[in-house]
């Protein structure tokens, strides 16, 4: 069971709003290509970070894990956050109470809550940061 896969499957549904990277929608795992952010994106990108919880949740009958992982969303400075809020806002409404329509290879996500959107650290003071934390609770078959 792949949380980040999972994420990144869902991630489909806000594809249109995002910068484009070698042809497909600007998702990447932990961080950004330098030739990426060479270009000076105009769109949003969003980075799925390692998860920060990884946890056993086992009973007699299920074997799954609890995974708590962020969805980072950045965009150049502009004066303004409202199209990173909004874009991260959509990331948070993809997730948030709908486990059953999460694709999980060898399993099921039995729950799904979203915190965010909240301010996410940037190191380059061109960007500007958004980040939601997923919590999986995931089943295998």
């Amino acid at each position: 069971m792949n949380s980040t896969a999972t994420i990144f499957a869902r991630l489909a549904g806000v594809a249109s709003s995002l910068a484009t990277y070698n042809g497909a929608a600007a998702v990447f795992s932990e961080r950004a290509p330098d030739d990426f952010l060479d270009t000076s994106p105009t769109k949003p990108f969003l980075i799925i970070a390692v998860p920060t919880r990884d946890e056993p949740m086992e009973t007699f009958t299920e074997t799954g894990r609890l995974i708590q992982q962020d969805v980072r969303g950045y965009q150049k400075d502009t004066g303004s956050g409202a199209d990173l809020d909004t874009l991260m806002r959509a990331v948070r409404d993809l997730f948030h109470n709908r486990p059953g329509e999460l694709t999980v290879t060898g399993g099921k996500c039995d729950v799904c809550r979203v915190n965010g959107p909240m301010q996410s650290p940037t190191s380059d003071e061109a960007y500007i940061g958004r980040r939601v934390t997923i919590r999986l609770d995931l089943v295998q078959d």
